[in-house]
C-alpha cells in the first residue's frame, strides 16, 4: 500500500510540473496548461460531461481563456466595474442551483478534481464576461417593431408545420421572447466582432504548438 501510494504521489507531481508550464501568452499574461486543464474540468464539471482532453477540446478551452483575458483588459481599460466578491458568490450560488437536487457538490467536485476555490476563480472570469456584454454592447442594440413581426411570421410557418390545424401563439405574447432572442443573436455577432479585432491588436504567442 506504501508503494502505491509513492507511485501515486510521484504521478501526481510529474502531471502537475507538466501542467505548471506556460501554454500561451496574451500580450503581457501568461495562460499555464495547469490554468487550461482547469478550464476543461470546470466546463465540464457545468456541462455534466465527462472530462475530454483532446486537442479541439484544448484548443477550445484556450479560445475561451484568451477571450477573458481580452475582456478582463477592456474592462480595466475602460474602467467597467468588476464583479466584486458578492456577485461572484452568488453567482457560484446560482450555478449551484442548477445541479441535480441531493447532489454532493463536495464530492462532484472532487470527481472533476476541482474545489470550490477554483470553480470561483473561473466563474468570476465567466462573470466578468458577461457583465462586459451587459456594459459595451447591449445598449446599443435596437430591434425593430418590423424585425419582431418578420421572425414571428417564420415562427408560425414553421409551427403550422408541427401543429396542423391548431391556432399559434399570438405576436403580443411572443414578442418579447422574440426580441430578447434577436438582441441575443445580434450582441452574439458584434461580440465575436469585437473579439475578432481585439486579437489582432494583441500579440499572441502559442508555446504549446497543439494549440494552434
Amino acid at each position: 500500500m506504501r508503494s502505491a501510494a509513492l507511485l501515486l504521489m510521484a504521478v501526481s507531481a510529474a502531471h502537475s510540473e507538466i501542467l505548471d508550464r506556460l501554454a500561451l501568452v496574451v500580450g503581457h499574461q501568461t495562460i499555464s496548461e495547469l490554468q487550461l486543464d482547469e478550464e476543461i474540468r470546470v466546463t465540464a464539471f457545468l456541462n455534466n460531461a465527462p472530462i475530454e482532453r483532446t486537442n479541439e477540446d484544448r484548443r477550445a478551452a484556450a479560445d475561451r481563456l484568451v477571450e477573458q483575458l481580452l475582456v478582463r483588459r477592456e474592462m480595466d481599460l475602460s474602467r467597467y466595474p468588476l464583479p466584486g466578491d458578492a456577485d461572484v458568490q452568488a453567482y457560484y450560488e446560482a450555478v449551484l442551483q442548477t445541479k441535480s437536487e441531493g447532489e454532493d457538490i463536495n464530492q462532484s467536485l472532487a470527481e472533476y478534481q476541482l474545489t470550490p476555490a477554483i470553480l470561483k476563480q473561473h466563474l468570476a472570469l465567466q462573470l466578468t464576461v458577461l457583465r462586459f456584454i451587459e456594459f459595451r454592447f447591449r445598449p446599443d442594440v435596437d430591434i425593430s417593431d418590423a424585425e419582431i413581426a418578420s421572425s414571428y411570421r417564420t415562427y408560425v410557418e414553421h409551427w403550422k408545420m408541427s401543429h396542423a390545424g391548431q391556432k399559434p401563439p399570438s405576436l403580443e405574447s411572443l414578442g418579447p421572447t422574440i426580441r430578447e432572442s434577436l438582441i441575443e443573436e445580434r450582441t452574439d455577432r458584434v461580440l465575436e466582432t469585437w473579439i475578432e479585432e481585439s486579437r489582432k491588436q494583441v500579440n499572441i504567442v502559442y508555446l504549446d504548438p497543439s494549440l494552434r
